[in-house]
């Protein structure tokens, strides 16, 4: 019965071995799609044909053809997307990845070695004649421990995603060292004939094996490229490719190593008679030695790094202590409006007791106004505000006006925060508009003074025909003349009074079409007086039917201001010197491309180029006794009516000003 039984399980077998091994055989035999990084020249990268090309691409195609595979090949620009398309199932193997940059708690199996090279350090020659410390160093993140770079002695590293990019960078420093994969390195510099001038400074910082990684699921798949793997490096053909691809210059350093290590090997038989001890001694010399020599320099870089550690510490608390306690209120946020960073001044500002830190930045009072205002543009790469001004609150009494300026903090290319420094100006308006007043006050007493004389004729008019009434009332020429003459007379002492009124205390903002010759009008009659006290020459050329939207009192005060500044102009010049021919003040008003021009002309001592670049600033002045902010308010005004000031001017010949709105 057992014999039977046996048979039966013999013959089931025999029937299923050939379904059994035919399926594997179509597993080996398959179709397997090739991921790879194509940033690692001479291993595997994309040549000038944009065909995929490379030491490991030769070696892979070889293995395929000796064990009948069909590989498709296909770069990607990093390792993490190799990654990704392998787990989206997009490829089914990764060519040469470095495997102790692979955690082992991902999803993948790696096979064993296909090739390896070594960790090195290459600085250029011209670095190492001038005796300058190298302080910089250039490495690619995957193929060096931090606790190695302490040990080197540079202070300062650039980590870049790949060794194209090391080398790419260090042209961009050439005073830097590379540290990176040494065949790859030395093909670049070769291939750019720059090999001669570099200087391989650490031979072997340690081994760099690069592997092919499956999907853990793939066990199969990960034993037979095992077996291939080993067959092939134990072939010739392996050390065809590595020997077809390698530099030169590397090929001639390994004959050196191999003839130095064969030499070496020599001696050490010769000398193997004297004696076990003397050897032994003599090694534990040289390791004693390198060991101090170790731990000197890790002591040195220990020493650097707490020097580094205290002054980045330093810097840090002084920048603190800055923020702190600076005057403008300042509120660092991060991309997401979180609050990192908020000082008393910022809290004060705010009307807030305590910093919000970890808040939102938009609920933070005249702060979020200002971040609404702006919008999302405070992200943008580059985007700063360096004198953005707002006014807040209901006005008149209850507003506040602020000054601020935005500044990004980027680190490594992208915007990680923003400060915004926010200082209220409110009282040094009130003080600049004060002083301003004092100023329109003085000019207020010119102009009444030439009134009053003004006044004078018209009185005295109205006091003659009072008294011809007197004792002609019944006199129908005096009756005539009295109607005629007094009422006219009245008007016009009214209209004085009236413009300087309006001069002095003009309304609250409010924007009306305004007829430009009717207001130039209006102020000329003002500063009458004072042109004909000085004996100036008044020259108006206004277009008939000019309109402008604008506050009639605003502009009223600037033109009026203007008008008063080319005639002082003008008196401080005939003082110097008499001129042959009575100055003259031109007014204009025209239109072009839809817009009004209402220029002033004086012909007073004029400024110099560097007087007028900055006569708009406040508190800037060329008179002995003016407070510099006639200007200064006559631009704000213009600005709130839409309208622009244009200053030309040459010393001691003319200044002109130009007030220029569109057409209403």
């Amino acid at each position: 019965m057992k014999s039977k039984r046996l048979r039966a399980y013999l013959l089931l077998l025999a029937l299923l071995a050939p379904l059994l091994f035919g399926a594997r055989a179509t597993a080996l035999n398959r179709y397997l799609r090739v991921g790879f990084n194509a940033n690692l020249p001479p291993y595997q990268f994309i040549d000038a044909d944009g065909a995929s090309a490379g030491m490991h691409i030769d070696m892979l195609e070889a293995i395929g053809g000796n064990r009948s595979y069909d590989f498709e090949f296909i770069p990607y620009q990093t390792n993490r997307a190799c990654f990704e398309a392998l787990e989206r199932g997009e490829i089914d193997l990764i060519l040469g990845v470095i495997a102790d940059s692979i955690k082992h708690d991902q999803a993948v199996l790696y096979t064993d070695a296909l090739t390896s090279s070594q960790l090195c350090m290459i600085v250029d020659n011209d670095a190492l004649s001038s005796g300058a410390r190298i302080t910089t160093a250039i490495f690619s993140s995957d193929t060096i421990q931090h606790t190695l770079l302490a040990n080197l002695g540079i202070h300062q590293f650039i980590a870049v995603g790949n060794q194209r990019m090391v080398y790419e960078r260090h042209r961009q420093h050439p005073g830097s060292a590379m540290i990176g994969v040494k065949d790859s390195l030395l093909y670049q510099l070769v291939s750019d004939g720059a090999d001669g001038n570099y200087t391989v400074l650490y031979n072997y910082l340690g081994t760099i094996e690069f592997s092919l990684v499956v999907r853990r699921g793939d066990a199969e798949l990960l034993r037979t490229i095992n077996e291939s793997v080993a067959q092939f490096r134990a072939g010739r053909q392996y050390e065809d490719i590595r020997n077809k691809w390698l530099p030169t210059v590397d090929y001639e350093a390994r004959m050196q190593r191999v003839f130095h290590t064969v030499a070496t090997a020599a001696v050490i038989v010769v000398l193997a008679g004297l004696g076990y001890s003397l050897v032994m001694r003599r090694i534990q010399l040289l390791l004693r030695r390198r060991v101090a020599e170790q731990t000197e320099q890790i002591q040195r870089a220990n020493v650097e790094l707490e020097r580094q550690f205290e002054q980045l510490q330093g810097e840090n608390d002084l920048r603190n202590r800055i923020i702190k306690y600076s005057p403008s209120g300042m509120l660092l946020f991060d991309p997401g409006y979180n609050i990192t960073l908020m000082n008393k001044s910022a809290c004060a500002i705010a009307g807030l007791v305590e910093p919000r830190i970890g808040g939102s930045a938009l609920d933070v009072p005249v702060f979020g106004e200002i971040l609404q205002r702006e919008g999302a543009r405070v992200f943008e790469p580059g985007a700063t505000v360096e004198n953005g001004s707002v006014r807040i609150g209901a006005a008149p009494g209850g507003a506040r006006s602020y000054k601020y300026l935005m500044y990004q903090v980027n680190r490594y290319g992208s915007v990680v925060g923003v400060l915004l420094s926010v200082q209220d100006m409110t009282e040094a308006e009130r003080v600049q508009q004060a002083k301003f007043e004092r100023e329109k006050s003085s000019a207020l007493t010119r102009i009444a003074a030439g009134i009053a004389h003004e006044i004078r004729n018209p009185l005295m008019t109205i006091r003659t025909f009072a008294s011809l009434i007197g004792t002609k009332g019944d006199d129908k020429q005096v009756q005539q003349s009295f109607a005629r003459y007094v009422p006219g007379e009245v008007d016009r002492i009214n209209r004085l009074i009236e413009n300087l009124i309006h001069y002095a205390k003009p309304a609250r903002h409010h924007a009306e079409r305004v007829l430009v010759d009717e207001l130039v009008d209006d102020c000329l009659a003002l500063i009458q007086p004072l042109l004909k006290k000085s004996s100036f020459q008044l020259e108006r050329s206004l277009s008939p039917d000019l309109f402008i939207l604008a506050d009639r009192d605003q502009i009223r005060q600037v033109l009026v201001n203007i008008l008063i500044n080319g005639i002082e102009a003008m008196e401080k010049r005939v003082a110097r010197s008499a001129p042959e021919a009575p100055l003259t003040i031109r007014v204009c008003a025209g239109q072009a491309d839809g817009k009004v021009a209402l220029t002033v002309r004086d012909e007073g001592v004029g400024m110099t180029a560097e007087e007028l670049s900055v006569c708009r600033d406040p508190f800037f002045s060329t008179k002995e006794t003016g407070t510099g902010l006639g200007l200064a308010l006559c631009e704000q005004y213009i600005k709130e009516n839409s309208g622009a000031m244009q200053i030309e001017s040459v010393k001691n010949e003319y200044t002109r000003i130009s007030l220029v709105f569109e057409r209403s």
